[in-house]
Parts: structure tokens; C-alpha cells; sequence
């Protein structure tokens, strides 16, 4: 569940293992995206592939010492 205050198209954001899993399990793996939570929530469901639903923007980066 990815949950916030703004509206269904706010981003949000989502795990490296998230989307691992998604991947490797498409038909069991479910995101449900609630949105308006402090107002009056509302909710939807995004399956994999998610990136016909959305747009995937790396943000982060993990650094290691080599």
C-alpha cells in the first residue's frame, strides 16, 4: 500500500525490492494506491507491469565502498 494526502496522481515512492518482486510475481503481486487520506480517502489498484501505469524515475542511488 502506498499511501498520501495529495491527489491519485501524486508520486510516490517505491522500493528496488518492491518492484523486484512485482516483476518476478506479476500475477499474485498487487500495489493498492490510497490517496486523499487525510480528507477523504479513496483507493485504486495498480498491477505489474507498472510502468504502463507509471513513470519509473531512479532517485536514489546506493553507494559502496570499494
Amino acid at each position: 500500500m502506498k499511501t498520501t494526502n495529495g491527489w491519485e496522481r501524486t508520486p510516490f515512492h517505491i522500493t528496488r525490492n518492491e518492484l523486484d518482486v512485482a516483476e518476478k510475481w506479476p500475477a499474485e503481486w498487487r500495489l493498492l494506491r490510497l490517496w486523499n487520506f487525510a480528507r477523504e480517502p479513496k483507493a485504486f489498484e495498480l498491477r505489474p507491469p507498472l510502468d504502463a501505469h507509471v513513470t519509473l524515475i531512479a532517485n536514489s542511488f546506493e553507494a559502496r565502498f570499494r
